[in-house]
């Protein structure tokens, strides 16, 4: 089993889990709320590399899979400089 101890040093840490699945589908002004969190967690990474790897719906560092692929749905609420700044926060060491 791969190590999940990042999971502890998650910013939703201790939040509602449904806010990330089926909240978040069904509560357009939610998502933004959440996708703020996700943008300045320490491990959005390690997150977004869980959901794709282990093909997970919800989401995964600020990113919404379906069976580990980017939601075209559930994403597209997501201004372009959102979505500039969801992936600059996966590609780089900040």
């Amino acid at each position: 089993m791969q190590n999940q101890s990042w999971k502890d040093k998650a910013a939703c840490l201790g939040e509602k889990v449904d806010d990330y699945f089926d909240n978040y589908e069904e509560d357009v002004e939610l998502r933004s709320v959440i996708d703020q969190v996700c943008r300045e967690c320490p491990v959005r990474k390690m997150c977004f590399a869980a959901g794709v790897s282990g093909k997970e719906t919800g989401v995964w560092g600020g990113v919404y899979l379906e069976q580990g692929d980017i939601s075209r749905e559930f994403n597209k609420h997501k201004a372009r400089e959102n979505w500039a700044k969801t992936w600059q926060s996966l590609i780089t060491d900040k």
